[in-house]
C-alpha cells in the first residue's frame, strides 16, 4: 500500500472536489490540522467489515441466529457501563 498523501485541512477544504475524485479512484490521503492528524480520505475498502457482513456471518455460523444469551451479551456491551463480558472465559480479568 502507497503512504498516504498528507493535506492541511485548509488544503483538503480547499480541493474537496478533487481530493474526494483521487479517493474514488484509489488514492488515500491524511488531513493534518496544526500538526495532528485529524482525518483520513481513502476509498472504501470492500474488505472491511460491516454490520451487515457481520450479521451474515453469525447467521451462517451460528445456524441462523444468536442465542439469547449472547444477543444479550452484545446488548449490554452497546449500552456501555455493563462489565458483563468480564464474566466471559475469554476476556480474561478486567476488574
Amino acid at each position: 500500500m502507497l503512504t498516504p498523501t498528507r493535506l492541511t485541512a485548509t488544503e483538503a477544504s480547499r480541493n474537496f472536489a478533487a481530493v474526494v475524485e483521487r479517493a474514488s479512484r484509489g488514492e488515500r490521503f491524511t488531513v493534518v490540522k496544526n500538526g495532528q492528524v485529524v482525518a483520513q480520505i481513502a476509498p472504501p475498502d470492500a474488505a472491511a467489515p460491516n454490520g451487515a457482513a457481520l450479521s451474515e456471518y453469525f447467521a451462517a455460523w451460528s445456524g441462523g441466529a444468536f442465542d439469547e444469551q449472547a444477543a444479550a451479551a452484545v446488548a449490554g456491551l452497546r449500552g456501555g457501563g455493563n462489565r458483563d463480558f468480564e464474566r466471559l472465559a475469554w476476556a480474561g480479568d478486567y476488574s
